[in-house]
């Protein structure tokens, strides 16, 4: 090895991790160096939001996260940290061993403020490699964590990728009535917190604890679909939310109707609970 390190061919970064042909790497060849140096460690917090395009970092260190039960290596230019991971934690970016999106921006929750981790939920959605059902099982096993408190404010009131802008020609048709009805303006495509679960929703006046659904013919009606909206359906009320739902034939044919609806439980006496 010395012999090699000397004619030049192996170029040292860490104890026992070398460069080969050339001394400078790529952003990914540190990252993956730094893995290799602290052995079965995932490139995580900012430096694993930079792996995945949803964050800029410029530290001068590579964050990475080892298994509770190894030690940390105190190593120049990376920052170790030491953590229980479940399987699902646990992903790969370009052959790189790297935190999930959720864990990442779990842990990122820890190191940056409110907006800046807005801005990186955000950019995983405009990615489309955010999931709310992965984030659901995280926030399950997290209760307590530091910078938790934080990412559920993202999630539930940050304006993730897709909020706020209807998706379909329907929720567009009834966000226009509201607006020339003089109805207050809705949040659309929110996430609710119900409990311990997270549930999106088309229109939220949060304020007035009011949702609208506008159900669609075909989107509506498939199995999954169902049962993921009568769960909603259950849990809003217990959690204080007056809803209703328009159909869409309601909707096209008698769309005076469907506003109506929306508004009476607007200007309704909220639920005691």
């Amino acid at each position: 090895m010395r012999k090699r390190v000397q004619a030049g061919e192996l170029f040292p970064k860490y104890p026992g991790v070398y460069a080969f042909g050339r001394p400078d790497l790529s952003p990914n060849g540190h990252r993956m160096a730094a893995v290799k140096a602290c052995g079965g460690a995932l490139i995580t917090h900012a430096s694993g939001a930079a792996l995945r395009g949803m964050r800029q970092s410029n530290a001068f260190y590579i964050d990475v996260t080892i298994p509770a039960e190894k030690p940390i290596r105190r190593l120049k230019g990376i920052r170790c940290h030491r953590a229980d991971l479940e399987p699902q934690d646990i992903s790969e970016v370009d052959g790189i061993p790297t935190t999930s999106v959720s864990r990442t921006l779990r842990d990122l929750a820890t190191q940056i403020s409110y907006e800046g981790l807005e801005s990186a939920a955000n950019e995983a959605e405009v990615l489309e490699i955010f999931d709310m059902r992965e984030m659901e099982d995280l926030l399950a096993r997290s209760k307590g964590h530091r910078g938790i408190r934080k990412l559920r404010r993202v999630l539930e009131c940050g304006d993730l990728s897709g909020e706020n802008i209807p998706k379909s020609g329907l929720e567009k048709r009834f966000a226009s009535l509201c607006a020339k009805h003089g109805l207050p303006k809705p949040a659309i495509n929110r996430w609710v917190l119900l409990g311990d679960e997270y549930h999106q929703v088309d229109f939220l006046w949060r304020t007035e604890r009011v949702v609208v659904e506008v159900d669609s013919n075909r989107y509506h009606r498939t199995g999954w679909k169902l049962a993921r909206d009568a769960r909603r359906d259950e849990l809003l009320p217990l959690h204080g939310y007056r809803h209703t739902r328009v159909p869409e034939d309601l909707l096209r044919e008698s769309p005076l109707q469907a506003v109506k609806q929306a508004n009476s439980l607007l200007h309704s006496p909220p639920r005691v609970r």
